[in-house]
C-alpha cells in the first residue's frame, strides 16, 4: 500500500517505536555549552523547548515531567504519534507539554513563544532538502539569541558505503506489493541473497556487509524508519554546519561527551595533523574521518557568548552532578577511536566516591572529604572526565527538587502501571537529573518489590537494601 500523498515521502504506514533520548534532555544541553566554555541558559529560569519530529512523545513528556519550569511543545506531522503522545502526557499528569500535528511549514507559521531550546533527533537524515529549508527556517525565526539546537544525523565518512544498500532497500521494497513490514521483509532477503552470490559492492564494502547483517536484531518499526523512507541521506558535519549557518547557528560540541576531548577521540598522530589548520568546521569533520562517524549528536547556539575564565568557574560552581550509576559499577577505562583508556583511579575515584554520597555543586565538591586537596582545574578534568565515561551527569539544582520530585513520582507511576515489555527497557523521570533513567526489567521487578511494603522475602529485602539508595539520589524511589 503506497504511503498518503500529504505523507511526502515518509514511511507514516508503520509507528515509529517507543523510544527515550537522554542526550535531548534541557540540563544534557546545556552541559555541551559549558564544556564549550561558552554561557549558557541559567538552569533555574523558566525556559521554553521544542522537538520537532518529536514521534510518540516519549523524550519530550519525560523531560516536561522532570523540568516543570519549562514549557515544552513537540511537533509531528504523523497524527498517530500524536494522538499516543497526547495520551502519554494526559496518563502523566503532565501539564506542561503540548503536542502539535504539523508539518514543518505549518509551524513555522505559527505564532509561537520564542524557543530558548530546539531539538531533531535523527530527522534531518529523513527529511527532503525542502523541509530541512523549513527546519532552518524555523529555527531562524524562533530560537533566541544565546539559546541552543540540537541536531542529530546520520553522518559521512562513515555511512558513505551504506548509502546503496539503503537505496536497494528501498528500491526493491518499493517495487513489491503487500504491506511494508512484508516488502521490507523481502528487501532483506533479497539483498542477503545478493550478498551470499558474490556481489562486489559487498565483497569490497564490508561495513555495508555488517549493516545488512545485523539487521534482523533491530526493531522492524525502527528499520521501517531508517531504511524505508523516500528521503534518506547522511551529511558531513561540515556542510550541516554550514546549512545551519544561515540560522545564525555556530557549533558547540557534541552530545556524546566523550567526542569534545581531543584525547579520546584522536591518536597522537592524528592530532597533530589537525592541529593549525585555522577552521573549526574543517578539524572536526578530520574527527569524523579518524572515527569513521557514522552518527553524530551536534549542539549549536545561537550567538552564545565565550565566558571569561572567572565567568566559566562561576558558572561551572554552581551546575550540580550525580552518580548515574551505583559506585561499585563505575568504571574508569573507555574505549575510544584513538584506544582504550585507562584512568587513574587516584586522579579520577575520589569524585565518585563524594558523589556517591549525595549529588552536588562543582563548589560543593570542591570542599568535600574526598576532594577537597584538589585544585579546582584538577577536579574539573576529574568531573569531566567521569563525564566522559558515562558515571557522572549534569544535575539540575537542589532548589525546586521538591516540586520535581512531586511531577516526576506522577509521570513514573503512570509508567509503571503501563504493560512491561521484552524488548526495551522502561525509562522512569529523575527529578535529580531532570532527565531518564533505564530501568531493566529485573531491575523495574525489584522497583515493585522496594516500593510494595508488604514484601519480607530474604533476597527481595537485600536488593532493596543495595538498590533503594540509588534509586533515591536518581530520585525514581521514595
Amino acid at each position: 500500500m503506497p504511503e498518503p500523498s500529504w505523507a511526502e515521502g515518509y514511511a507514516v504506514g508503520v509507528g515509529y517505536p517507543h523510544r527515550y533520548q537522554r542526550e535531548l534532555s534541557p540540563a544534557a544541553l546545556r552541559f555541551v555549552t559549558l564544556l564549550a566554555g561558552l554561557q549558557a541558559a541559567d538552569a533555574g529560569e523558566p525556559f521554553a523547548y521544542y522537538e520537532l519530529g518529536c514521534g510518540n512523545g516519549d523524550s519530550l513528556t519525560l523531560h516536561a515531567a522532570a523540568n516543570p519550569l519549562g514549557q515544552f511543545i513537540g511537533a509531528d506531522f504523523n497524527p498517530t504519534h500524536v494522538h499516543n503522545a497526547r495520551k502519554l502526557a494526559q496518563e502523566a499528569g503532565v501539564g506542561n507539554a503540548r503536542f502539535l500535528e504539523k508539518s514543518f511549514a505549518e509551524l513555522a507559521a505559527m505564532d509561537l513563544p520564542e524557543a530558548d531550546f530546539v531539538a531533531l533527533h535523527g530527522v534531518y537524515s529523513w527529511v527532503s532538502g525542502e523541509n530541512r529549508a523549513q527546519i532552518v527556517d524555523f529555527i531562524r525565526r524562533g530560537l533566541k539569541p544565546g539559546g541552543i539546537a540540537y541536531v542529530s544525523y546520520n553522518c559521512l565518512p562513515g555511512l558513505g558505503a551504506v548509502a546503496p544498500l539503503q537505496r536497494l532497500l528501498r528500491e526493491h521494497a518499493g517495487a513489491g506489493a503487500g504491506e511494508m513490514p512484508e516488502r521490507m521483509q523481502r528487501a532483506i532477503e533479497f539483498a542477503a541473497r545478493l550478498s551470499e552470490a558474490g556481489a562486489r559492492y559487498f565483497q569490497h564494502n564490508p561495513t555495508a556487509r555488517a549493516r545488512l547483517a545485523g539487521l534482523g536484531a533491530q526493531d522492524a518499526r525502527y528499520l521501517v524508519h531508517e531504511y524505508f523512507n523516500a528521503h534518506w541521506a547522511a551529511f558531513y558535519h561540515m556542510d550541516v554546519a554550514r546549512e545551519l549557518g544561515e540560522a545564525k547557528l555556530t557549533y558547540a560540541g557534541s552530545a556524546d561527551y566523550a567526542d569534545n576531548f581531543d584525547q579520546f577521540v584522536l591518536s597522537p598522530a592524528i592530532a597533530q595533523l589537525a592541529a593549525g589548520l585555522g577552521d573549526d568546521t574543517l578539524t572536526e569533520t578530520i574527527k569524523d574521518f579518524a572515527r569513521n562517524q557514522v552518527f553524530r549528536r551536534d549542539v549549536f547556539t545561537r550567538g552564545a557568548p565565550r565566558a571569561s575564565p572567572e565567568e566559566l568557574f562561576k558558572l561551572l560552581g554552581r551546575t550540580r552532578f550525580a552518580l548515574v550509576r551505583p559506585r561499585v559499577g563505575c568504571r574508569l577505562q573507555l574505549d575510544t577511536p584513538a584506544g582504550a583508556a585507562t584512568l587513574h583511579e587516584e586522579a579520577y575515584a575520589p569524585v565518585l566516591d563524594a558523589l556517591a554520597r549525595a549529588p552536588m555543586t562543582f563548589d560543593e565538591l570542591a570542599q568535600a572529604p574526598e576532594t577537597a586537596h584538589f585544585d579546582r582545574a584538577r577536579l574539573r578534568q576529574a568531573l569531566f572526565g567521569m563525564a566522559a565515561c558515562g558515571n557522572v551527569l549534569p544535575a539540575l539544582p537542589a532548589e525546586g527538587e521538591k516540586a520535581r520530585r512531586a511531577s516526576t513520582a506522577r509521570y513514573n507511576r503512570a509508567v509503571l502501571a503501563r504493560p512491561a515489555t521484552d524488548s526495551s527497557n522502561t525509562i522512569l523521570a529523575s527529578p535529580v537529573l531532570g532527565a531518564g533513567v533505564a530501568i531493566a526489567s529485573a531491575d523495574r521487578a525489584l522497583l515493585g518489590a522496594a516500593r510494595d511494603p508488604a514484601g519480607h522475602d530474604e533476597q527481595a529485602q537485600s536488593f532493596r537494601d543495595v538498590l533503594l539508595p540509588f534509586l533515591r539520589q536518581l530520585g525514581v524511589a521514595d
